[in-house]
Parts: structure tokens; C-alpha cells; sequence
């Protein structure tokens, strides 16, 4: 009899995300999954979704980088070229994150403090920094 209970226990555990999101924050995760996989399976590394405050206003703002999209047979993300991949940064208003902007880079990373910069690196490997100065990122 406590065998079912367990195994209903694991089977819950094992559908937990590796990374817990916000549902907005999961919803358009698992959108830029569906378009970049265009249709088929695919998943995200960690390090390819950030979900953190980036504007300094205290509200959860997310970074997706395509680059940690890999699809069905361990192709890469349909919005990825040679060098540099699609990366979409939401700004959360109100309950939703609305798309604020849509760049190209690789190897993404947000840095500390209340507004942190969003590093990473161009066509080339030039390196490229982004930082929300209270209308958009510059």
C-alpha cells in the first residue's frame, strides 16, 4: 500500500524543472523552445535561461539565449548562425515580461549589483555589454 504512494512521490519529483521559473518565465522558455525546434522536442540549459532582476526595479526580468537551446537529435537552435545566436531580454510589467529586446551574442552572462550588465560577445568575439539605464539597454 505504500508502494503507490512513493512512486506517485518520485513520478512528482521527477517532473520538477532543474531550474524553477515563473510561469510567464517558463511559458516563454518553452515558446522559444517550440520556434527554435520548430515544433519538434528540444530543451534549455540552465545558463541559457536567466531569470533575475535586471532593470533594478525588485521585479524578476529574463534573458533567453538561444545558444542553450538544443533540439531533438542535438541540433542547435534554428536562431543560432555560425557565430552568434538569437538572445531575447523581457522586461517584467506588471504580471507580464514583454520582449524589449532582441540582439545577437554567445556565451551570455548577467553580473551583480542592483542593475547588473548582461555580458557578451558579438560577430567576431567582440565582446558586447548591455545595461538598462531606465528607458532601455545601451
Amino acid at each position: 500500500m505504500l508502494w503507490p504512494l512513493i512512486l506517485a512521490a518520485l513520478l512528482a519529483l521527477s517532473s520538477v524543472p532543474a531550474e524553477a521559473r515563473s510561469k510567464a518565465a517558463d511559458y516563454l522558455v518553452q515558446e522559444q523552445i517550440a520556434q527554435a525546434c520548430e515544433g519538434q522536442n528540444g530543451r534549455i540549459d540552465p545558463s541559457g535561461a536567466i531569470e533575475r532582476d535586471i532593470t533594478g526595479d525588485g521585479n524578476a526580468d529574463l534573458v533567453i539565449s538561444h545558444e542553450g537551446i538544443s533540439c531533438s537529435g542535438n541540433a542547435r537552435s534554428s536562431y543560432c548562425g555560425a557565430q552568434v545566436c538569437s538572445v531575447n531580454i523581457y522586461v517584467r510589467r506588471g504580471a507580464l515580461l514583454q520582449l524589449e529586446l532582441e540582439t545577437l551574442g554567445t556565451g551570455v552572462s548577467v553580473g551583480g549589483g542592483r542593475v547588473p550588465t548582461i555580458q557578451m560577445h558579438g560577430h567576431g568575439g567582440r565582446p558586447r555589454t548591455l545595461k538598462w539605464d531606465g528607458r532601455g539597454f545601451r
